[in-house]
């Protein structure tokens, strides 16, 4: 029968009056009954699931979240974002890119894998400073692979009532599951923070263990991808649950140099002397494109 890990997951979305996690997971216990070849009990189950003659299933084929509600979910937790640039115009080293080009090449050839037994990766942490381009990165690789990018706003998924989480999160994994994208957890440390701090609540660990436990059985059909600014504050057995973990360091001059011509390339501008100097002399992408931006605004007033 169902493991306690699904019945737990069960009752705790009945306590939070979830119904519509509460028949997903009903759901998945009954294809877990037939997989084990025990299709009496799946019919008996789903009978009782459809006892009124409705159905609360989530669908086979996930439609886009602008057109999937999740008990409210996927309306407030879940940010469509442009998958763009490509992957070849975002500044990286030469190691970074080389595994960035061996993902997409596993997943574009994922059957290949799959006759031989094996899984392409597909959970992706990216960590260092902020504006080095984590976020960026994850965009492009929705580009490379031509499918959508959807950003998890932790505020909505974090229940008024803690234990609501869990289940927040299994909605939000079965969700990449069944739909082709890439699911960006960015800002992880909102969720994934070292365990047994003495001033967090004790429900705070139970979260970072279903985090976990969801990252680690979750077969995404494109890519989850994780970031965070702090790293360091990432609890230990987190890291072991993505396939891949990538450093974002603070770039070099020259980096930033080649950054900042695209970037003024792309606006059609010629940089000043000084506000090359000042671009390069930035501490991130991030800041380095803020003042290529605000040179644009100036040369297109006075153009005007």
């Amino acid at each position: 029968m169902a493991t306690t890990r699904k019945l737990a997951d069960l009752f705790r979305a009945i306590a939070a009056e979830d119904l519509f996690g509460a028949a997903t997971i009903a759901s998945e216990i009954c294809k877990g009954e037939e997989r084990k070849g025990h299709r009496s009990a799946a019919r008996v189950l789903r009978g009782a699931l459809h006892a009124n003659g409705t159905s609360h299933a989530v669908p086979e084929t996930a439609r886009l979240p602008d057109q999937q509600t999740i008990g409210g979910l996927f309306t407030t937790a879940l940010t469509s974002l442009s998958p763009e640039p490509a992957l070849d115009d975002v500044v990286l080293t030469p190691s970074a890119r080389r595994l960035l080009q061996s993902i997409v090449a596993e997943w574009k050839k994922r059957d290949v894998l799959h006759r031989r037994g094996l899984q392409p990766r597909s959970k992706l942490l990216f960590h260092g400073v902020p504006g080095c381009g984590k976020s960026l990165t994850a965009r492009a690789l929705a580009h490379e692979l031509g499918i959508p990018v959807y950003m998890v706003r932790f505020d909505a998924v974090i229940g008024a009532y803690l234990g609501q989480t869990a289940i927040h999160l299994r909605q939000l994994f079965h969700f990449a599951e069944t739909t082709p994208c890439v699911l960006l957890l960015d800002e992880l440390d909102a969720l994934g923070k070292q365990r047994g701090n003495p001033l967090d609540v004790g429900e705070l660990d139970r979260i970072v263990i279903a985090l976990m436990q969801e990252l680690e059985h979750s077969r995404p059909q494109g890519l989850i991808v994780g970031t965070s600014n702090l790293p360091r504050h990432l609890d230990d057995a987190l890291w072991r649950r993505f396939d891949l973990a990538l450093a974002f360091n603070a770039p070099a001059k020259r980096a930033l140099t080649g950054f900042a011509k695209r970037v003024a390339a792309k606006f059609q501008i010629a940089l000043p002397h000084d506000v090359l100097n000042k671009a390069v002399s930035a501490k991130t992408f991030a800041d380095a494109e803020a003042i290529i931006m605000a040179e644009a605004r100036r040369i297109a007033l006075l153009e005007e």
